[in-house]
């Protein structure tokens, strides 16, 4: 009995350690496969993520600063033009300190220039106004320096009639020395002619970068990797050390050419691209805002500005910040598989923790959508005022002069015994009269002033007979105001919606009529467009992506509304919006 008993010991132990080993290095395998694959697709996941977001974060500073550029190249060739700079050209001593007042003001209501000069063909300035504690400040005639010696006058030397020349990002220098504390600046120079088409000198604003660098800095707020800006020679423009900024000028070692020379050998001739250095990510995006552009926006004859006067921005992603969330979670996974017994439990409690790290990731897109929202509101927003501005700018300084001018031309007429005495001097009052007609339409379709004088209703009303008249297609209009309070952001954007609307029904539809109906109650508006035209495929226009509608879409959304079009091959076209009006009453 005691040798069977033992004999049968010794066989079902070993079975059921056998067994048991079995099972338990079937379930270890099974639970170690599992875990392996969740932290591979958590891991890709999270570069995707991180790879998505130095994407959005480079095309958001990219849309920046063009945006930036492209006005203050609209400032400088405005300025260049103006009637007061023709007068101090002819007569400085008279007029000189009407444009230095004008200046002034236009530095105030700008707040983004530094300088605004007046150097002659010999490099002297001859006006200057400072941007001082938010007030424009003229510059005595003893105080004006000469920049003969200075890189971008000597640049300057070819540049045309409305060709721009936009120096490197550098340091403000005055006296020779660099100004403290620094102040980054760009220069943006165009020469000015007088009456009789020669040149005498050049017109420069200096930009205050320190905008531009804060922007950079707020857009890339969000990213977890680093963001940064440099020049073509791959000094720090802007980085994460404030102590590796400027470093070329101010006497430092640091360099992004230096830091990171394999990713900068390899990405320093990409003009957009990734490449991948070591265990790192970087991705490039190269502007080069040095380029002479004339005024009807085609290249110059000369060679484009050297590359020193490129920004790069860059992006640096390391695996480790990828990876440092799946990290800890796979140490967690790794100590809970040691209870075997408890594996469904564990498993349970892993794919309840990894929803939650899921709902974490999925939230993070939703704010950086969010973000990318927020700042194309403030794009729309910018360009609604920079629309506002130039309506006033048409409407009030150029339509007064071309008023004076009649008014002058009108007195010459009688003085010279009228229109019978000189027919040309009569005529040239007839153009006038037509010159200020444009002018007044022009601003109109800008910005109509009666959007902010009266309201949503008058604007579309006085935009649809002006349509009518412009293009001959007759238009239904059904406007049913309950409400008169529109908040201003709604009726913007819904008068914005309207004119492309209408703009793709007079360049589409082929038709000669149309229907626009809006309404209001206390908490929403409601708008349609609907033309009986050619019409189109609905999966072409997806496929085809067209900005307009893209941008209609936006705006309908950005403001939490709806935003529907519906059309067909001979079935004509209709767009319908709804938009929320009380949220924007709060918000307004």
């Amino acid at each position: 009995m005691s040798r069977f008993a033992t004999n049968g010991r010794s066989v079902f132990i070993p079975a059921v350690m056998r067994r048991f080993l079995i099972a338990f290095s079937v379930a270890v395998l099974a639970f170690s496969f599992v875990v392996s694959i969740i932290y591979r697709q958590d891991v890709s996941h999270q570069r995707m993520l991180l790879e998505q977001e130095a994407q959005h974060v480079i095309d958001l500073q990219k849309e920046f600063i063009t945006f930036e550029f492209e006005t203050v190249q609209s400032d400088l060739l405005y300025l260049a033009g103006q009637e007061v700079l023709q007068a101090f050209l002819a007569d400085g001593a008279s007029a000189r300190r009407r444009l230095e007042s004008e200046y002034e003001k236009f530095a105030e209501r700008k707040a983004i220039y530094d300088q605004i000069r007046i150097l002659d063909t010999a490099g002297q300035e001859t006006v200057r106004v400072n941007f001082l504690n938010g007030q424009g400040q003229a510059v005595t005639e003893k105080e004006l320096q000469s920049k003969t010696t200075r890189y971008y006058f000597q640049q300057a030397a070819t540049l045309r009639a409305g060709e721009v020349l936009v120096s490197p990002f550098d340091l403000n220098v005055e006296h020779g020395r660099i100004e403290q504390p620094v102040k980054p600046v760009i220069r943006f120079l165009t020469p000015v002619f007088d009456n009789s088409g020669r040149k005498r000198g050049y017109l420069v604003l200096n930009y205050l970068g320190a905008r531009l660098l804060s922007h950079l800095k707020q857009i890339s707020s969000g990213f977890r990797g680093e963001s940064m800006l440099v020049n073509s020679d791959g000094s720090y423009l802007q980085a994460d050390d404030p102590s590796r900024e400027w470093a070329w000028l101010l006497g430092g070692q640091h360099s992004f050419r230096t830091d990171y020379s394999p990713a900068w050998n390899q990405g320093r001739s990409l003009q957009s691209g990734r490449v991948r250095a070591g265990a790192d990510h970087f991705a490039f995006q190269r502007l080069s805002p040095g380029r002479r552009e004339t005024l009807d926006g085609e290249r110059s004859h000369n060679q484009t500005l050297p590359e020193a006067n490129s920004l790069i921005l860059v992006t640096r992603a390391s695996p480790s910040l990828a990876t440092a969330q799946s990290a800890a979670l796979l140490n967690q996974l790794v100590l809970l598989s040691a209870g075997v017994l408890a594996v469904i439990a564990v498993l349970l409690f892993y794919w309840a923790r990894f929803s939650v790290i899921r709902e974490i990731q999925e939230r993070r897109l939703v704010d950086s959508e969010s973000r990318l929202r927020e700042l194309s509101s403030l794009l729309l927003s910018a360009q609604e005022s920079e629309r506002r501005n130039l309506s006033r700018d048409l409407h009030d300084e150029l339509g007064q002069q071309m008023t004076a001018l009649k008014l002058d031309l009108r007195r010459l007429e009688k003085k010279w015994g009228g229109p019978e005495a000189d027919p040309f001097l009569h005529k040239a009052i007839e153009h006038t009269d037509e010159l200020l007609k444009s002018l007044h339409e022009i601003a109109t379709r800008v910005r109509p002033s009666v959007l902010d004088d009266l309201g949503l209703p008058e604007a579309v009303e006085s935009f649809v007979a002006q349509y009518e008249q412009r293009t001959g297609i007759s238009v239904t209009t059904e406007l049913d105001f309950h409400r008169r309070e529109i908040p201003a952001a709604v009726g913007e954007n819904v008068y914005r919606v309207l004119q492309e609307a209408l703009s793709n029904v007079a360049h589409h539809a082929q038709v000669d009529r149309v229907e626009v109906m809006m309404e209001t109650d206390e908490t929403s508006l409601k708008m349609r467009v609907r033309d009986p035209g050619v019409g189109f495929d609905e999966q072409s226009r997806r496929e085809s992506n067209r900005l307009g509608i893209l941008g209609m879409r936006e705006r309908v959304e950005l403001l939490g509304g709806e935003f529907q079009m519906q059309s067909a091959p001979g079935a004509g076209t209709e767009v319908i919006v709804e938009l929320p009006l009380e949220k924007q009453k709060k918000y307004s």
